[in-house]
């Protein structure tokens, strides 16, 4: 019976001791893939994230300055999604470190303690007539726009 306390009680330790992390693509309110990970404290979110996505085998092109593609999204002229003659949406990579959407890139940012969390979600920003709006880093989820959602 001490032994399984013990180890019960090592594998809270562990488990209490690891960020969390998710990643949402453009369609679904639900993490497409996510897990929990005990990190290097001196190490980037961008470093981290790259970490993750490559032990988790999920595809990705970028680095951890910032990421054009991950879960296979599209990239260029593809991530845009015309509205109307007057008015795009471009799409692309945000993240959030404890719900807060850091100013920097994932690179200049470092996490606090082994027990933050990580999201990156596919988003968009809207330009309506040469403006871009204050919609800056909106959930792609929001629209599931027929283009990445539609099969």
């Amino acid at each position: 019976m001490k032994t399984t306390v013990f180890l019960f009680s090592i594998f809270l330790a562990l488990s209490a001791n690891a960020i969390t992390w998710k990643v949402y693509g453009p369609c679904d309110d639900k993490p497409v893939v996510q897990g929990e990970v005990a990190i290097d404290l001196a190490k980037s979110v961008g470093d981290i994230t790259v970490q993750i996505l490559e032990a988790n085998k999920i595809p990705y092109i970028g680095s951890a300055e910032g990421f054009n593609s991950i879960i296979s999204t599209p990239t260029g002229i593809d991530s845009v999604e015309v509205v109307s003659d007057t008015e795009l949406r471009a799409y692309g990579w945000c993240y959030t470190v404890n719900g807060k959407q850091p100013a920097e890139m994932p690179h200049k940012v470092n996490f606090g303690k082994q027990t933050d969390a990580l999201i990156w979600y596919y988003a968009y920003s809207t330009n309506k007539n040469n403006e871009w709006l204050d919609d800056y880093c909106s959930p792609a989820y929001w629209i599931k726009a027929d283009q990445f959602c539609k099969k």
